[in-house]
């Protein structure tokens, strides 16, 4: 994992991932952010038992994404991990168990109270609708519009 993007006093990290399957990205994702110290050593462990009951992917226009949480007793502080991966891996769709989709970025959520979950989903789904941001932030080559689309998750 190559870190490209961290703001400790804002609570975000943006990251190149590789895994091969999903509970592996959610794992190695998760486990950054015990590291961190921003959620608890059960937080890994909860995402990948949450979205088995509760799956995260969004087939948006521009690419698959993935939205993966829990519950807040797992987390210290509020956090967006932004995981781009260097291969795409398959999601169950959100709201639909018999679907997948190819998931190439995965905005990971530590949310500290459950109200904030709503506009903070909110905001996401918006942020990957624009296909033009989304596809700068898959290539990760402007860190200063992803800094900003970062900053504006967090706001």
């Amino acid at each position: 994992m190559e870190i490209l993007k961290e703001n400790i006093e804002k609570g975000y990290l943006v990251a190149k991932v590789d895994a091969s399957d999903k509970f592996g990205v959610l794992r190695e994702m998760g486990n950054v952010l015990v590291e961190k110290g921003w959620v608890k050593d059960t937080y890994p462990g909860a995402v990948i038992e949450r979205e088995k009951v509760f799956p995260t992917g969004l087939p948006m226009e521009a690419m698959g994404v993935a939205i993966p949480h829990t519950d807040a007793i797992h987390v210290n502080k509020k956090a967006v991990f932004c995981g781009i991966l260097d291969k795409p891996v398959d999601f169950v769709v959100m709201g639909d168990d018999e679907a997948t989709v190819s998931v190439e970025v995965i905005f990971m959520l530590a949310i500290m109270k459950p109200n904030d979950q709503i506009e903070m989903l909110s905001k996401l789904v918006e942020t990957c609708q624009n296909v033009s941001v989304l596809q700068t932030v898959k290539a990760a080559e402007d860190m200063d519009t992803i800094e900003e689309v970062m900053e504006k998750l967090m706001a």
